[in-house]
């Protein structure tokens, strides 16, 4: 009979509290406490109140969380009997700690949720995810959301200033982005009062290269030529030498390795010059099919209406430059003239790459052809410009048009490129510099003020006046 009871002595045995491990909370009555049990690494708390003792696991086995649960698990029963609601269900746990760790997870099921509905991008949460692995979850991944306060903010931010790769501002910021994002997900779902105050850490814009006119032109030259050819991309024996382009009929010098070949198409041709007339983002090209392209022909214009899926938070149809149609009217041509006899394209179909379902692999294999493209040129980057890529091509779209164009404002590009006013500012048109617009900042009115009145001519030299202005001579007398 003693031998049948063994197994339940040994269960209570392993769910007693242990003695040395109890731990009153400071400044709380006596019937709060903390403890151990050899069955958990966790830290439990037990209260006593109300004739009854109610307990719980804090789910966190670092003794400073485990003590602020305690005095959440008090204030919830407390305030429970006092209203004269069941003191504490079988289901809930408000000593339970959230960690950061947890409230990490619950915020990529929501930005995953964002992906499926298509609000987000597969780069974007990869990315996002790639950051909380790298450098946010070693920092924070055990701590209680609760016991996040400046002082630990300030220390992570002195934590990513020490990192070995010396990260940029920008990268700083976008880490403490995410932190905040955890933070404001967490008070949403009541896990936090309110969102501590952040250290302020500064924004460093770093716009990415455009091209030049004339750089534009060799691009596309250099496009066309490479069309049907295929490059290779080796790696020099020697580690310290790095990387280079091998062209066609280039053999393999020595011990050099290959590391990728490239098959050179003419859709890369057609799609320097569609991009930089209709203003898009390289993840569009990646979506977009025949069925959001309208083309527009009248006796005035002559343009595409690109009403493609939402981009950055924005889902306004794009309007295209001229010449956008004509190179779509050429991608259309020649993809009926490879179909063959009885072929016709679907409004599904995708316009570039159209024989990769996989969209992003086809996206990826454009990239790799600008950039064999910009290392025949000689064009990946040119004096303090950033690296150019295939987004400088849209870069060079908005350029273009500020300085080319004959009074377009900025608002409706902005509008027109999916993005806003402020980013134009701060991003797209930072190259943009006075003497690029010369002809707008030394033009004239015609018809001048003084013509169209009938007025006589005013001189606009202020060293001709022998006399102060008036409105400058009452500012001499007020001061």
């Amino acid at each position: 009979m003693a031998r049948a009871l063994e197994p339940d002595a040994e269960e209570r045995h392993r769910t007693v509290p242990l003695r040395d491990t109890f731990n009153y909370v400071p400044g709380y009555p006596r019937k709060l406490v903390i403890f151990k049990i050899p069955a958990s690494s966790y830290w439990w708390v037990r209260y006593y109140a109300a004739e009854k003792i109610y307990k719980r696991t804090t789910k966190t086995d670092i003794k400073r969380d485990a003590l602020e649960a305690a005095k959440r698990f008090y204030d919830d029963i407390n305030h429970r009997l006092k209203n004269g609601a069941e003191p504490l269900m079988p289901w809930t746990n408000p000593a339970e700690v959230m960690t950061f760790a947890r409230m990490t997870t619950l915020l990529m099921e929501s930005e995953s949720a964002k992906f499926q509905r298509g609000q987000l991008t597969e780069i974007s949460l990869d990315n996002m995810q790639y950051r909380f692995n790298k450098l946010i979850l070693p920092f924070f991944g055990v701590r209680d959301v609760m016991s996040i306060t400046y002082p630990v903010l300030d220390e992570y931010l002195q934590f990513l200033s020490k990192q070995p790769e010396s990260l940029s501002v920008s990268t700083i910021s976008a880490y403490m982005g995410l932190v905040r994002k955890v933070l404001l997900h967490a008070a949403r779902h009541s896990f936090l009062n309110s969102i501590p105050e952040f250290p302020k850490v500064g924004v460093e814009d770093k716009p990415r290269g455009w091209f030049q006119v004339g750089e534009y032109h060799a691009l596309h030259k250099a496009a066309k030529k490479l069309a049907g050819s295929k490059v290779e991309w080796r790696k020099h024996s020697a580690p310290e030498t790095g990387t280079y382009l091998c062209m066609p009929g280039m053999r393999l010098e020595g011990e050099d390795a290959l590391i990728r070949r490239i098959e050179m198409t003419k859709d890369l041709a057609d799609l320097i010059v569609f991009m930089v007339n209709s203003y898009i983002r390289p993840t569009d090209i990646k979506n977009m099919q025949h069925q959001h392209v309208d083309v527009i022909k009248n006796d005035e214009r002559q343009y595409l209406r690109l009403r493609l899926p939402p981009s950055k938070g924005h889902s306004y149809p794009i309007t295209t430059m001229p010449w956008a149609v004509r190179v779509y009217e050429r991608v259309c041509e020649r993809r009926i003239k490879e179909g063959g006899l009885g072929f016709a394209i679907m409004p599904n179909d995708y316009v570039f790459l159209p024989q990769i379902e996989n969209r992003g692999y086809a996206l990826k294999q454009l990239q790799r052809q600008f950039d064999a493209v910009l290392e025949f040129t000689g064009l990946s980057a040119k004096g303090e410009d950033a690296d150019r890529t295939l987004y400088s091509l849209r870069h060079s779209s908005i350029m273009f048009r500020l300085m080319f164009g004959s009074s377009i404002d900025t608002l409706t590009l902005a509008r027109n490129a999916r993005t806003s006013p402020e980013m134009i500012d701060r991003f797209y048109a930072a190259p943009l510099q006075g003497e690029m617009n010369i002809d707008k900042l030394q033009g004239k009115r015609n018809p001048r003020p003084w013509e169209q009145s009938g007025k006589p001519k005013q001189s606009l030299d202020t060293d001709a006046l022998d006399e102060q202005p008036a409105w400058l001579t009452t500012i001499t007398l007020a001061g």
